[in-house]
């Protein structure tokens, strides 16, 4: 859980990344790019916050002159527009999708967010022969990283695929440290992402992590003195860092209730 002081400092310091241009960025000195951009906004979403000036705005509707060929970049733009409302700038990702015939998905990573992309443009869900072949392949990889592990959980249950959920849930709980994050790939260094990886995908398998306090002791450790979240614990804040913190943060929530219901 976050408290309504660390809410306050989190919110002052998604807003010291905010550029006079428009946009939001890594650093105070740094020129915003669409992945900060996106981090802050869902995260002022989740805060409840939807204040962004004329410049955010005015950079945003730009975004759409620039060209986004990664699925990853359409999905955090769709995003965007969704969180801004900005109406005319609504028809770029779904363009995109549509009418760019080179768009060709190679990883698991390009799939994922396709789906996620098309499923919020309500656009219908069916996998090409190329993209199943993507998906078998990672499944018979046998090492996977918690990325893969929960990119494949939730596509598996947004295409009502059946899937060995054991295994995965044996994947995900058994890569926990002792410092109760995650690592890229299980017993690795933690850090923020991978351990947001980790709760994501139990989240969707229904099932807690072997340790849920020393999960959320290793997020909470990883805070700063002026209110955003480091990758680790000695690491500068960043925003995307903070989103998955801050995420991190509301699946255990849910997960504590969840089980003290279930008592």
């Amino acid at each position: 859980m976050i408290t309504e002081k660390e809410k306050k400092e989190l919110k002052k310091f998604i807003y010291s990344r905010v550029q006079p241009e428009g946009g939001f960025s890594f650093s105070p000195t740094t020129p915003p790019t669409l992945e900060d951009t996106y981090f802050a906004l869902r995260l002022l979403e989740e805060l409840q916050e939807y204040s962004i000036s004329t410049q955010t705005e005015s950079y945003i509707t730009q975004l759409n002159q620039k060209e986004f060929h990664q699925p990853k970049h359409l999905y955090q733009l769709a995003t965007i527009y969704r969180i801004t409302h900005l109406t005319d700038s609504e028809n770029s990702p779904l363009d995109t999708i549509i009418y760019n015939h080179e768009f060709v998905i190679n990883t698991l990573s390009d799939l994922y967010y396709l789906v996620l992309t098309k499923e919020l443009l309500h656009m219908h869900v069916t996998l090409t022969r190329n993209e199943q072949a993507v998906l078998s392949s990672t499944q018979l990889k046998p090492v996977k990283s918690m990325e893969e592990c929960k990119q494949l959980v939730v596509l598996m249950i947004k295409l009502h695929s059946s899937f060995e959920q054991q295994e995965y849930i044996h994947l995900i709980q058994t890569g926990q440290n002792h410092d109760g994050g995650f690592g890229i790939v299980p017993h690795s260094t933690s850090f923020l992402e991978p351990t947001y990886q980790a709760l994501r995908g139990l989240k969707e398998l229904h099932v807690l992590p072997v340790d849920i306090h020393e999960c959320e002791r290793f997020v909470h450790s990883c805070i700063t003195n002026i209110g955003g979240f480091g990758r680790q614990i000695t690491t500068v804040p960043a925003l995307e860092y903070s989103y998955y913190a801050f995420l991190s943060l509301k699946i255990i929530e849910e997960m504590e209730k969840k089980s003290h219901q279930r008592e």
